[in-house]
């Protein structure tokens, strides 16, 4: 991950590693999991003055259509940490956050193990993602050029209503090497005091391979403090995991 901003005075520093993992938990299980990790354990300056440690994961099933649930874990040296598990396949409610601790980890090793139960849905359950669901959803759609997909996104804390819109075809060079990639921009809405929607966050702006696989290869945010980019980097020996340095 690099970081280019106030507090690096405008250079473009490596701050963190980020690396994106999907497997099917075990079994006839009928669902995926991806789990994206963010760490600065190997970068000593983000370590000494604000060490970064992120962990989400994806539940959603195989044939992409929603999600079941979602991991939040942060760790810091100023708040302590949050973890969350976020469930999005209630039959009532949109979605459903819980605090975890070390002692009480609800479903969380069910979801791991591949033992979480995935019974038919009603309608009203489908159709929800978390934002790594999302990018996961994407990944699997026929995708062109001014292509335009919407699905509801839960952060933990509000449903938000979010906009793909495939901007263009054009080349990006990443882990060394050139490719065609679609260029993808996310934006999220939230209904305001009036039940208008407005932006929840600026665009985020993310590169995928231009072929079945649409590996993401870049992708690019702009923050009030900096902006964060992150480029694909080989991953060599290890199959199904894509590991990304910022930057």
């Amino acid at each position: 991950m690099l970081y280019q901003g106030l507090f690096s005075v405008g250079a473009r520093v490596a701050i963190a590693d980020v690396s994106l993992n999907t497997r099917t938990p075990g079994g006839d299980t009928g669902y995926r999991e991806t789990e994206m990790g963010i760490t600065s354990e190997a970068y000593g300056p983000v370590e000494a003055f604000y060490p970064i440690r992120y962990r989400f994961r994806s539940w959603y099933l195989e044939d992409g259509s929603t999600c079941l649930a979602s991991e939040y874990y942060e760790r810091n040296n100023r708040s302590g940490g949050k973890h969350r598990l976020v469930y999005l396949d209630d039959p009532e409610q949109p979605f459903v956050t819980h605090e975890l601790s070390s002692e009480d980890q609800l479903d969380l090793p069910a979801l791991r193990e591949g033992r979480y139960p995935t019974l038919q849905m009603l309608p009203s359950q489908v159709g929800r993602f978390d934002r790594l669901g999302l990018l996961q959803r994407v990944r699997g759609h026929q995708l062109s050029p001014g292509d335009v997909l919407e699905a509801q996104v839960s952060n933990g804390q509000v449903m938000l209503t979010y906009r793909v819109t495939v901007e263009a075809g054009e080349p990006v060079e990443a882990a060394g090497r050139s490719w065609n990639a679609l260029k993808l921009r996310f934006d999220g809405f939230k209904p305001d005091s009036r039940g208008k929607p407005r932006a929840a966050h600026r665009p985020v702006f993310i590169w995928l391979s231009d072929d079945e696989r649409h590996i993401p290869l870049l992708a690019v945010s702009r923050h009030a403090l900096g902006r964060f980019s992150i480029e694909l980097q080989p991953a060599p020996g290890l199959t199904q995991l894509v590991k990304l340095d910022q930057g």
